[in-house]
């Protein structure tokens, strides 16, 4: 068991470190994933980073830019990085040639997450030092508030990284891959309240985006970031996440690998 658990760790850090590698040799992914989420903190950060919220005087505009910050790098990671990657990969030949290895797709698959979870991590780390130390953010939450944040980010990277496997899994060509995932990843943008708030949108469109992640994703994730969330208020926000992480779950036992 003990040596099976060993193999199994080797197989994914050798798909990991060629992952790593092509990642960062890839410098679109390298500009949405790292420099774009520093770019966005340093222009939103010196345009009204110490201007007062409608939250509260306490909380200022570089307060917000962080956790609206983190759920556009999990979604830009998980709807275009990895659905794009994995389509281009299916279309060169090299997810095909896996199949002869001695390696369950699921040991490929993990490596590939790892290696997206760990820089967006590090992304994630880097903004938000720099909204510390050069724009004054302020930390509203404390040890036990960290841990449950900390979950919640795990619970995000979760569906918009399932999500991103699911199109994968799903659409052929690295193509339609691009154009499917930009269209959604749009979607989302606009329909989360980021670019316009949800309640100066049309009735249709504002239930149409409600039935969308992102909304709730940024509501909860803002709240608990200033440390006002509230069960009674985002709770039900809360629980939609959960319910999407558990149908994502059960969608990808079903969905059958098609290396090819």
């Amino acid at each position: 068991m003990e040596n099976s658990f060993k193999t199994t760790i080797r197989k994914m850090y050798g798909f990991f470190k060629v992952e790593v590698k092509a990642l960062l040799r890839d410098p679109t992914t390298v500009f949405f994933m790292l420099a774009l989420p520093m770019v966005l903190t340093v222009v939103f950060g010196s345009a009204f980073g110490k201007e007062p919220t409608h939250y509260g005087e306490h909380i200022l505009g570089i307060d917000t830019v962080v956790p609206i910050n983190i759920i556009f790098l999990l979604a830009n990671a998980g709807l275009m990085g990895i659905p794009i990657t994995i389509s281009e990969l299916k279309e060169q030949g090299v997810i095909k040639r896996y199949i002869t290895y001695p390696v369950d797709y699921k040991i490929y698959f993990g490596s590939l997450m790892a290696t997206f979870s760990i820089v967006s991590i590090i992304s994630t780390l880097l903004f938000t030092t720099v909204s510390f130390i050069f724009y004054k953010a302020t930390l509203f939450i404390h040890l036990l508030g960290i841990m449950g944040f900390a979950m919640l980010y795990f619970l995000n990277m979760y569906i918009y990284y399932g999500i991103g496997f699911l199109l994968s899994l799903l659409i052929k060509s690295a193509r339609t891959a691009n154009i499917v995932t930009s269209f959604l990843f749009l979607t989302l943008i606009f329909t989360s309240g980021i670019v316009l708030p949800l309640d100066s949108l049309p009735p249709n469109i504002e239930k149409f985006a409600n039935l969308l992640p992102m909304s709730h994703s940024i509501q909860v994730t803002q709240m608990w970031w200033y440390g006002l969330f509230s069960f009674k208020e985002q709770g039900k926000d809360l629980i939609y996440l959960v319910i999407v992480a558990i149908i994502l779950y059960f969608l990808l036992r079903r969905v059958k690998v098609k290396w090819d």
